[in-house]
């Protein structure tokens, strides 16, 4: 794509990324230190794993543990680098990279971009979700980026007022939306972000929008 603005992570994400190796890796390097205080603590002191660690060249293990630390954290950064949202915006097409997938959205297929929150969200022309993902990135900084390639952004969600609260009682959906939202209402009590935002995708395919204030689902039919 020519002309084209890359949104990649954000300060925090970066910050991240570059810290956990670097504390991780100073955690091994100090550990077998604070074996040897921990060891001076009465309950501790016949501790068998500490006495075996401690029994070793504590520089080399000091090595080995900042070794295995950096290691660990080089991982844990490179799997915040898969999950953050990344975009490059061209003048007639997106592509989005998160979680390692590639997905590309073609402006034609766009009626309207915003931010709630610190979620990017992209409707089709149906009204339907084509990107629901949250950002370290300031709103101001992808605003002014989508409206330079003269993209469609609206300052707030241009279908709020047809929302409303789902309840246990509410089977206007079908059975199929119902048992959904039921699973989701109980995957978002539960603290389990993946399933809920899995079972969000199946809602949208099924027509049917979810957005979440706490544990409440506000929920509207795709028109059309």
């Amino acid at each position: 794509m020519k002309n084209t603005t890359t949104i990649g992570m954000g300060f925090l994400e970066k910050l991240i990324t570059v810290l956990f190796p670097i504390v991780l890796g100073m955690i091994g390097w100090f550990l077998p230190k604070l074996l040897e205080f921990i060891k001076r603590i009465p309950i501790f002191s016949d501790q068998k794993v500490i006495e075996f660690l401690l029994s070793f060249n504590l520089f080399w293990v000091s090595i080995i543990l900042m070794s295995v630390g950096g290691i660990i954290g080089v991982l844990l950064s490179l799997t915040v680098y898969s999950e953050a949202l990344k975009m490059i915006v061209g003048d007639q097409e997106i592509l989005i990279n998160k979680d390692d997938k590639e997905k590309k959205i073609r402006k034609s297929e766009i009626k309207n971009i915003f931010m709630e929150a610190n979620t990017v969200v992209i409707t089709g022309n149906k009204g339907q979700e084509l990107l629901s993902e949250k950002t370290d990135v300031k709103k101001e900084k992808i605003r002014d980026i989508f409206l330079n390639h003269h993209y469609p952004w609206s300052e707030q969600d241009p279908y709020v007022d047809q929302f409303n609260l789902w309840t246990l009682e509410d089977h206007t959906f079908g059975k199929n939306a119902y048992d959904i939202l039921y699973d989701r209402r109980n995957a978002i009590r539960e603290g389990d972000k993946k399933k809920a935002k899995n079972l969000k995708m199946d809602l949208n395919e099924l027509g049917i929008i979810v957005k979440d204030q706490g544990e409440d689902q506000y929920v509207r039919k795709i028109q059309g």
